[in-house]
């Protein structure tokens, strides 16, 4: 969608300075600058990395001057840069209908302008609400609720009784709703519980691609508003996470755990079952907690301790050869000093 600096400015209302001819094109990032990109920096010395009098248009803090480069202004670089890049990239239009090789169940209702894609299935009892799109291969079972303007992307699965709020964004591959894993043993034998419980995704969640969340035992396994998961998180049956919370790759979580909100967990990091987990709680990648953690805390290591004293502990870890050659050294001066007596 090419268009000139001044025309880009003039769609969204913004200011700029710099070269209003300058034919745009796309965004670009810092690290490989394209001729009619937008990129975007957050402070005004960033722009010594841009070479002068480029062909790139730059968003730049509210105040910045330079008479060498092509500047868009803005109080906030980051969220005008993405503003610019839904601008430029839109997505791909929209069927607003129905695929003929849609199956629909009884009693199925459906809002404005839902789009069902190639062999989606709706079980009987569903609700799709106004302006959600279901790509091709979603299967949706009995009795669950969707809500308005959701995305799902192809071959998702959600399972009966699941409830999915607004906006919400659910990645190619994920379950929503599989069986929480339990079972009792007798005789030496496994013997599976039912889970006849379901998941609540709040509104403005995104689950990334091939994510598991287990449906709860009796109740409902919980994913707080505006939380978001990237791609291989598994969430345990009768989880509750907290608003706004960010879980990165291949995070799982254990069974029966309640974490607040702003709940943040780096990669392959984990949370052992029914422990609970403060508020705006941070773990970092490979952590592991294992007991009750309190609001506002930072933690690393497996089982997880405050990050501070996990990162000492590290420290003396990568000294031990050192340390195990001074003491090698210390005990044969005592074995000859032991000899000389």
């Amino acid at each position: 969608m090419p268009l000139t600096l001044e025309k880009l400015c003039q769609e969204l209302n913004l200011s700029y300075s710099g070269n209003g001819e300058l034919v745009i094109r796309q965004v670009c990032g810092l690290n490989k600058l394209m001729p009619g990109g937008v990129v975007f920096i957050n402070v005004a010395s960033d722009l010594a990395e841009i070479p002068s009098s480029s062909e790139i248009g730059v968003v730049v803090p509210v105040g910045t001057k330079s008479s060498d480069h092509n500047l868009i202004y803005a109080a906030d670089p980051l969220a005008l840069h993405v503003e610019i890049t839904r601008y430029l990239h839109p997505s791909s239009e929209i069927s607003k209908t129905i695929h003929p090789t849609a199956v629909i169940g009884k009693n199925v209702v459906l809002g404005k302008n839902v789009t069902l894609d190639a062999h989606v299935v709706l079980y009987d009892n569903v609700k799709v609400g106004a302006n959600s799109i279901l790509h091709a291969g979603v299967v949706v079972m009995h009795q669950c609720t969707i809500g308005e303007n959701c995305l799902i992307y192809p071959n998702v699965t959600i399972r009966e009784d699941c409830w999915v709020g607004d906006r919400v964004i659910i990645h190619s591959g994920s379950v929503i709703g599989s069986d929480g894993y339990g079972y009792f043993q007798r005789n030496k034998e496994h013997h599976k519980i039912p889970q006849i419980g379901n998941v609540i995704l709040e509104d403005d969640v995104e689950i990334g691609g091939c994510c598991a969340i287990d449906r709860s035992r009796f109740y409902s396994t919980i994913l707080g508003q505006g939380t978001k998961l990237d791609n291989l998180v598994h969430i345990a049956h009768n989880v509750e996470v907290g608003a706004h919370s960010l879980l990165t790759a291949q995070v799982g979580i254990a069974g029966s755990t309640k974490a607040g909100h702003h709940l943040v967990m780096g990669g392959q990091s984990g949370i052992v079952d029914q422990v609970e987990v403060g508020n705006e709680v941070t773990i970092l990648s490979r952590g592991l907690i294992s007991k009750n953690t309190k609001d506002h805390t930072v933690v690393g290591g497996a089982p997880a301790r405050p990050a501070k004293k996990w990162k000492h502990l590290q420290a003396l870890f990568n000294r031990l050869d050192t340390l195990f050659a001074r003491v090698k050294r210390l005990e044969k001066l005592v074995e000859r000093d032991s000899a000389s007596d």
